[in-house]
């Protein structure tokens, strides 16, 4: 009887631990990464610096912005070299967008009209992923791109299980009180001594926040700016800068799934952009 009873527990022990693999999955590792003209001061061949920096990453899904003088070849085959089997770029020419993944990616579409960069929406993994890179020069033009992306995400109901990442080119009402010294403002106009074309202060005079505002009103969460606040001791760890203009914002909904998420700054990206990449990771049950 006893020996029954302990084989009976055994059995129970194994298929509750089959059971339980079944089910615990890993976080899922989202990564956004400005990569400076593809990747130019990566000389090796096939940018072989950064395949090992993403391998050491080991994102799931990885967005890309500036993806210079990539084609969907060459993207499939750098995507491929550090474990993605499935990747897309928004055009071949400019400043374009890309998507890789581990997962197969679905429901592209690719929007290049009255967009600077062009923006990419599609599914991965059941999430609905949104890559853009907002205009670097003219915030009345980045106001009418981010209005666009909107409502492209509103007319695809894809209001849930969202992730909006990538360039921005703009500033968070959230970050107001790290520009009051104005050293951003004259920053600008700086810029625009220089080329007269540039147009990044509302009346030459102040921050424009109304994309970061429009984004925020449409209901989406700031993740890495909500985790710097809910983990003060680690907020500059979190986010190393004052002036950052990378987000990744996610629908409401995920909000609760968040594990951790920060800007990664090491040897590497100190070194190879001009822009610090971000991760966050998402419990998938």
């Amino acid at each position: 009887m006893m020996k029954m009873i302990k084989k009976t527990l055994i059995l129970f022990t194994a298929l509750f631990s089959v059971g339980w693999s079944a089910f615990a999955q890993d976080p899922l590792r989202v990564l956004s990464y400005n990569i400076l003209e593809g990747m130019k001061t990566d000389v090796t061949p096939g940018k072989q610096q950064f395949v090992q920096w993403v391998k050491d990453q080991d994102p799931d899904i990885l967005a890309l912005q500036e993806a210079n003088k990539f084609t969907s070849e060459t993207l499939a085959a750098l995507a491929k070299s550090y474990g993605h089997d499935y990747s897309m770029i928004v055009k071949a020419t400019g400043y374009p967008v890309a998507l890789t993944s581990r997962f197969p990616i679905t429901d592209v579409q690719k929007i290049n009209e009255n967009i600077t960069h062009g923006f990419i929406t599609a599914t991965v993994n059941g999430y609905n992923i949104v890559v853009l890179h907002l205009n670097p020069h003219k915030y009345d033009v980045r106001r009418q791109e981010i209005t666009t992306i909107l409502a492209k995400i509103k007319a695809n109901n894809t209001t849930k299980k969202l992730i909006v990442m990538g360039d921005f080119n703009s500033y968070s009402p959230l970050d107001q009180a790290s520009h009051a010294d104005g050293q951003l403002v004259q920053r600008f106009k700086d810029a625009k001594l220089k080329n007269a074309a540039h147009n990044n202060l509302v009346n030459g005079e102040g921050i424009d926040y109304e994309v970061q505002e429009k984004i925020l009103d449409f209901g989406l969460i700031d993740i890495l700016k909500h985790l710097a606040d809910e983990e003060p001791a680690n907020a500059k760890e979190i986010i190393p800068g004052k002036y950052r203009i990378d987000y990744i914002y996610v629908s409401k909904d995920l909000k609760k799934k968040l594990v951790r998420g920060k800007f990664i700054r090491d040897d590497f990206t100190k070194k190879y952009s001009d822009h610090l990449p971000l991760i966050i990771e998402l419990k998938q049950n």
